[in-house]
């Protein structure tokens, strides 16, 4: 049986998973490279969910 990872690939998938992330107080710039541990991630997608939510690089994921 193959074993399927997650796919960060839609605005539904990012937005769940940033909702996570935020309440574990990821830092900004570490939210790609934890997601990119976990399976494929569409960057530009996840730019744009995080500019969608008001995050940018200076900022912290705070809840």
């Amino acid at each position: 049986m193959r074993n399927q990872s997650v796919r960060y690939d839609t605005r539904e998938s990012l937005m769940a998973a940033l909702v996570e992330l935020m309440a574990l107080q990821i830092p900004v710039e570490d939210v790609a490279p934890v997601l990119c541990t976990i399976g494929p991630v569409d960057l530009d997608l996840l730019a744009d969910c995080m500019n969608d939510i008001g995050l940018n690089d200076n900022r912290a994921i705070a809840a």
